[in-house]
């Protein structure tokens, strides 16, 4: 290929770059072929193989990611990757995590599920922008209890909890109290910020109980359309998370099932990666310092690739041909 390049430059006069353009081959593969084939040259005694990228993952850090996939094998690969970026296990992008699980066959498999997108004026931009609110179905120790949640719609983070022997407006209407003295207070000891409220039409959030506690706090309420449970998605898809972490914990009496339901909360809100928030965990979305976190990101992935370099090139600066006083590869 290098010589039918060469005799047609000769004959036509042209550059390379225009040489190459009319044999229809492209100049990034032609210089490539060229950097493989003096490599071999250089390194005839050996098998010919073409050079690792300055930026290859090290040896270590393969072993680390398949050793950290083989002991979560419930995470996907970029919420691994971030993981192992806070937890300084390996700085990978989730790119370079997806082709190390390929290679070893450990890639977790997924199915797309469709969802609706909400249009923008309908999603939250702040915290305590917006509460959603629902209640779930729980059994313990053979009888029907009620978990209860208010969730900040900006960062996904459950404010406040409880579970409840009954769903009546007054017990409801309590749990509203105690999720609104969470808000900031300003210097009059009332709420700095007033939510608006989103629930169904369910018996107690069209209680009076619960419109008098709304109404003292000076807060509006938002019932979703009959039927489209959609509307109040992002408290379903929260519930649904705790169900499937709940499936296999036992629960005898209602005092077990608050202890055990606040442990599983405490993971959702401080130690569970949300896709929707960056994979950062809600509560530091909520009240935390997000950009601090994809800050120390940042550099530990740019000390990680900054490292993997010098490893890589050291590795390679033996059997790569360098140019004249060894500035540089030949071209």
């Amino acid at each position: 290929m290098h010589q039918e390049v060469e005799l047609a430059g000769d004959r036509s006069g042209w550059p390379a770059k225009r040489t190459l353009a009319a044999l229809g081959v492209p100049a990034r593969s032609y210089y490539r072929w060229l950097k493989h084939q003096a490599w071999a040259r250089e390194t005839s005694a050996e098998p010919a193989a073409p050079p690792v990228s300055p930026y290859e993952a090290l040896p270590e850090e393969k072993k680390a990611v398949i050793d950290y996939a083989r002991k979560h094998t419930h995470l996907r690969h970029r919420e691994m990757a971030w993981r192992m970026v806070d937890e300084c296990v390996a700085m990978l992008s989730p790119s370079n995590v997806y082709r190390i699980l390929r290679e070893a066959d450990l890639v977790c498999p997924w199915c797309r599920r469709s969802k609706r997108i909400k249009a923008a004026d309908e999603r939250a931009t702040a915290p305590d922008q917006r509460w959603s609110t629902d209640l779930m179905y729980l059994q313990v120790g053979g009888q029907t209890y009620y978990f209860l949640a208010f969730l900040d719609d900006f960062s996904r983070a459950i404010v406040h909890h409880d579970v409840l022997p009954g769903m009546d407006g007054i017990s409801v209407s309590d749990q509203a109290q105690k999720a609104i003295e969470t808000l900031p207070k300003g210097p009059d000891g009332r709420a700095m910020r007033r939510p608006e409220i989103r629930s169904d039409n369910g018996s107690c959030y069209v209680s009076q109980e619960f419109r008098q506690v709304l109404k003292e706090n000076g807060l509006s309420h938002q019932r979703i359309l009959p039927h489209c449970p959609e509307e109040n998605g992002l408290m379903e898809r929260a519930n649904w998370t705790l169900w499937e972490s709940l499936e296999d914990e036992p629960m005898e009496n209602l005092l077990e099932a608050r202890r055990v339901i606040a442990r599983h909360v405490k993971r959702y809100n401080h130690e569970r990666l949300h896709i929707a928030l960056g994979y950062l965990p809600p509560w530091e979305v909520y009240r935390g310092n997000p950009e601090e976190r994809h800050e120390r990101r940042r550099l530990k992935l740019t000390q990680a690739r900054h490292a993997r370099r010098e490893r890589n090139l050291e590795l390679r600066q033996g059997t790569l041909p360098l140019a004249a006083g060894g500035s540089g590869l030949v071209a």
